[in-house]
């Protein structure tokens, strides 16, 4: 008898579940909301139907990420003040793009090519660079592992980059470099 007042409440509960559920398509919870289109709502959350999710400050979308001060789209591009990183070309890992003017600036890269568009910073970086493209003007650069090329094509700059087969090409003025 038990088994059959169990049975009878289960069917009882689903019954009474589909009535609700055809009659308001939405399931709340204190703090949270799940809608008939798979949206979510939660206090400072928002999913949509389609994975696009946002909070106060950040979005996240098909393809694209964004927080206060860093965009990264679809095509990895990551996009901060004054540095970019895109997508990598030639084997590399991606392009790291200076583009602050009066930075002191840290970076590390991986087999990967590093433009300085901007002027007047202090450059320190790390990690095997395939090019190093200066096209700023009075940046002082100091890298510490291997480079295997570096352009001028700026003003007044200085390199100073470790001892090997490094290429060098300048078709810019007044640029010095050392190799320690």
């Amino acid at each position: 008898m038990k088994t059959l007042m169990l049975f009878a409440g289960g069917i009882f509960l689903a019954v009474a579940c589909a009535v609700f559920a055809a009659e308001n398509p939405t399931i709340s919870l204190p703090g949270l909301e799940i809608r008939a289109d798979g949206s979510i709502s939660a206090p400072g959350v928002e999913i949509g139907p389609g994975g696009n999710a946002q909070t106060p400050g950040a979005a996240v979308g098909p393809g694209k990420v964004s927080a206060p001060g860093v965009s990264i789209d679809g095509s990895g591009r990551v996009e901060t003040p004054g540095v970019v990183i895109e997508k990598g070309r030639n084997g590399g890992e991606g392009d790291v793009i200076i583009t602050t003017d009066g930075g002191n600036i840290n970076t590390s890269v991986s087999k990967q090519n590093l433009f300085v568009k901007g002027d007047h910073n202090a450059l320190n970086g790390s990690g095997h660079v395939l090019t190093l493209t200066v096209q700023g003007s009075h940046n002082k650069i100091e890298l510490h592992d291997k480079v295997d090329r570096i352009v001028y094509q700026g003003d007044d700059n200085f390199i100073k980059f470790p001892k090997g087969d490094t290429r060098i090409e300048d078709t810019g003025k007044n640029n010095l470099y050392q190799r320690f």
